[in-house]
This record gives structure tokens, C-alpha cells and sequence, in this order.
């Protein structure tokens, strides 16, 4: 599965990923708002690549892999995550079941910042989403002072909702936007 924009690849993750997920783990500035807020090394990112790569294998979707197209540079990852909307622990849908929250999100390298490739590649996937997986609804989690990432989820259509606590303790924003809210036009 790939997609593909003006500027970017998204394709999945394989073995060939691991030193561009080792690199985007390392970085703390990268690493500030996700999840605990804590960098990783090459360990971290080898189990990060098997749970990306196991949620395409059991559902079908997951994260990209962002591949800048002129130099084939990797960017870092955007895609789709399943969460638990009763605990707010994530997982593949094939283990929460339908009723799982779908999340887009993004993490790029620091390189990447601030010339649109996050919110070009989760239109992207947003898109995919909603006409190749006829998800119903798409969420964002963002760390409350991620400004960067809310200003991207407002790109996308998604508008605040209200904050949640995952399993791990952590408050989010979260930030949703239901298919029926796109026209045909928008979704693709």
C-alpha cells in the first residue's frame, strides 16, 4: 500500500525504516509530546517497526512511513493507530474491535517542521481513510502544548472535542472530525 502527493511517499514500514524510526526516537525535541515524552533508542524503534508492521498485517492499515520524493529522504511516519475509547490504551482494531477510536497522527523529523509535509501527508491519509477504509470518524490526540500539531488536526477539519487521560496517564486533546462532516469535494 502507498500513497503518494505532490511532494511525499507514504508506504509502509519495513526493516529498511529502522535507522530513520531510531533517529526520530532519539530526538528529544521530536519526542517532547509524544506519548511520555521520553526519547528511545535502536531497541524502542525495532519494537515500534514490529507493532507497525503487525497492525497492517491484522488490520489493514496503520502508520506510513513519510518519503520525501525528490531525495527519497525519510521523513518520519504518519498514519492511522486504534485506541481503546474505554481505557484509552491503544492497540490494532482486530483486538479493541469496531468500536475503536482511529487516530491520525504524525511525528516527523525536526528537519521536516514548519513547510507543510505533516499536514500534506495526513490529508493524505485522512483522506485514504475515510474512502478506501470508510472509517466514519477520525480523532487526533495532541499533548495540551503541542501547538504545531493542533494547528495541523484545524488543517484537517478536526475540531476540538474535549481532553482525555490515556492508560499511561498522559492528558490529551482530543481533537475529531466525523466523515459525514467532509463533502465530496474534500474527502477525495
Amino acid at each position: 500500500m502507498m500513497l503518494e502527493t505532490s511532494r511525499l511517499l507514504l508506504r509502509q514500514p519495513g526493516l529498511d525504516d529502522l535507522d530513520a524510526l531510531t533517529e526520530l526516537l532519539a530526538d528529544p525535541e521530536v519526542m517532547r509530546y509524544i506519548g511520555l515524552g521520553e526519547t528511545g533508542d535502536r531497541l524502542d524503534a525495532e519494537a515500534q517497526l514490529a507493532r507497525m508492521q503487525r497492525a497492517w498485517s491484522l488490520d489493514g492499515f496503520g502508520r506510513f512511513i513519510v518519503v520525501r520524493r525528490s531525495d527519497r529522504a525519510v521523513l518520519g511516519r504518519v498514519g492511522l493507530l486504534a485506541w481503546d475509547p474505554g481505557t484509552w490504551q491503544n492497540g490494532t482494531r482486530a483486538e479493541l474491535g469496531a468500536d475503536a477510536e482511529l487516530e491520525l497522527g504524525w511525528t516527523l523529523r525536526r528537519q521536516a517542521w514548519g513547510v507543510g509535509y505533516a499536514t500534506e501527508a495526513a490529508l493524505a491519509v485522512r483522506d485514504w481513510a475515510f474512502s478506501e477504509l470508510a472509517a466514519r470518524r477520525l480523532i487526533s490526540l495532541i499533548h495540551p502544548g503541542n501547538s504545531r500539531s493542533v494547528r495541523v488536526a484545524t488543517k484537517l477539519g478536526e475540531r476540538f472535542e474535549r481532553e482525555v487521560i490515556t492508560f499511561r496517564g498522559v492528558p490529551a486533546a482530543l481533537y475529531g472530525l466525523d466523515a459525514r462532516e467532509l463533502t465530496g469535494s474534500e474527502a477525495g
